[in-house]
């Protein structure tokens, strides 16, 4: 007899195996087709309109090469592309029925079907200003959010050179304007603890907040004081501003309107975003104002910089006088600094160190062997075995090759007095190493990164000489 239990349950087994590759099969095709949409959106949106008037490096692209023809391996370089697909057919098959860009025949090339026009002007009217963002914002979810209130066209998130991390605001391109104004007035939802000026931003250091109260002040810290100053400057002059806004009725109206817009929107049960969004007129219009007042501070800071100079070439001048009776060249000098004179030869102060270890640091050399002589240079670098010392006279030299024997039951160091052709081959060395440290490039400071240094060496020099005990026998 045929057993048909044993039938049936394989004729089971076989249909579920095949409605299982089935479903596999239906899930693959889904995801291929999302990932082609994903592609051709991407590809279209970096050859659209409104990113080749911006985008200067893909606009170079496109004009540098022949017909407008883009070669794919190019797209898959790019960080975004990376993400969804490097395989060059698979994006050439995404881009068989677009509208805006065409593929070749090869299927390796692509290009804008139809010329770029000219940039429309329109564009700040369209555009909004964001801030208040999340730290994990993203292009996808700016879109999301905005996408409510029309159609979005261009995202840009400004980011941070040295880490990446987005900079706490952001600019959402419209199609319409009446798009981007809606947005101001339903997105527009900032939190009560926010600054309520915009383009107020908390200082951080790495990813803390930093509290101005938490700087601690020092005796003689002029810079701090000025810039506490232009603080409560600033401060004032926002303040004056909010009132002004107070006393506007039309503000006042427009904030009620807002208000209530936000309680029906709570009612209803819709999202709301803690954000402020700005036209981008009024963004570049607070811009504008950020740095009159930029300059405004560097002049009052360059101004006190400048008195406290005066002051100290005067008490220089005036303790010239007490102690020399040189004040004319001080006072009638020339304007062009000469540049500092190089070591002057000498005989018998060049000495070679050696060791069968690497040598320790310049700075432990130089104290172990100044307790005897006083030393002018230290030519060692880091992990050489050998090197040489410059003293400042013979006798400092001889003394240290007197105590040898002393100084090698110490540290094991070999030491040997150059003299003759050795010597002078050092001396032409030193010469040399001179000349191209004085030739090298150096780094200009300019502006207000010029200004801040010289604040910062007053704020160090005041320190120091806070710090300095004094002696009653002076």
């Amino acid at each position: 007899m045929i057993d048909t239990e044993k039938i049936s349950s394989g004729g089971d087994a076989a249909c579920s195996n095949q409605s299982e590759k089935k479903e596999n099969e239906k899930k693959k095709r889904s995801r291929v087709k999302q990932l082609l949409a994903e592609v051709k959106k991407q590809v279209e949106f970096w050859f659209g309109d409104v990113n080749l008037h911006k985008d200067r490096f893909m606009k170079n692209v496109i004009e540098q090469s022949r017909d407008g023809y883009v070669d794919i391996s190019v797209l898959t370089s790019f960080n975004r592309m990376k993400k969804l697909t490097t395989d060059v057919k698979l994006i050439a098959r995404a881009l068989k029925n677009s509208a805006i860009v065409e593929v070749n025949l090869q299927g390796t090339h692509v290009r804008r079907k139809d010329p770029l026009g000219e940039s429309p002007k329109d564009v700040d009217n369209r555009t909004v200003y964001v801030e208040l963002l999340p730290k994990s914002v993203t292009h996808v979810w700016l879109e999301r959010v905005f996408s409510k209130c029309g159609n979005v066209v261009y995202v840009s998130i400004p980011r941070y050179k040295s880490t990446g991390h987005p900079k706490g605001f952001a600019f959402v391109e419209f199609e319409t304007e009446e798009q981007a104004h809606k947005a101001i007035e339903m997105l527009n939802n900032p939190p009560e603890d926010a600054p309520k000026k915009p383009g107020i931003f908390p200082k951080t250091c790495k990813k803390k907040t930093i509290h101005f109260e938490a700087i601690q002040d020092t005796q003689g810290n002029i810079f701090i004081h000025t810039v506490k100053r232009l603080l409560v400057y600033i401060t004032s002059k926002n303040e004056e501003q909010l009132d002004s806004e107070k006393k506007d009725d039309s503000v006042l109206k427009a904030k009620r309107k807002r208000k209530k817009k936000l309680k029906e929107r709570l009612k209803i049960g819709e999202e709301v975003i803690p954000l402020r969004v700005l036209s981008k007129k009024e963004w570049l219009n607070l811009k504008q104002e950020y740095l009159t007042l930029q300059k405004h501070c560097m002049t009052h800071l360059k101004q006190s910089v400048a008195q406290i100079n005066q002051k100290s070439v005067k008490y220089d001048i005036m303790q010239t006088k007490e102690n020399e009776n040189t004040c004319e060249y001080l006072l009638l000098g020339s304007s062009k600094k000469e540049p500092p004179s190089g070591p002057e030869f000498a005989s018998g102060v060049i000495v070679k160190i050696s060791h069968n270890q690497p040598l320790p640091s310049k700075r432990c050399i130089k104290d172990s062997l100044s307790e005897m002589s006083a030393v002018a240079y230290v030519d060692i670098l880091d992990g050489d075995k050998e090197g040489y010392i410059r003293f400042k006279s013979p006798e400092d030299a001889q003394t240290v090759i007197t105590a040898q024997s002393e100084l090698q039951k110490k540290y094991n160091w070999n030491l040997e007095l150059l003299s003759g052709d050795r010597e002078q081959r050092y001396w032409q060395k030193i010469l040399v190493d001179r000349q191209a440290k004085l030739n090298s490039p150096r780094e200009k400071k300019r502006g207000t990164e010029k200004l801040i240094s010289k604040a910062e060496k007053i704020i160090i020099a005041r320190a120091t000489e806070a710090s300095k005990h004094i002696r009653f026998d002076d």
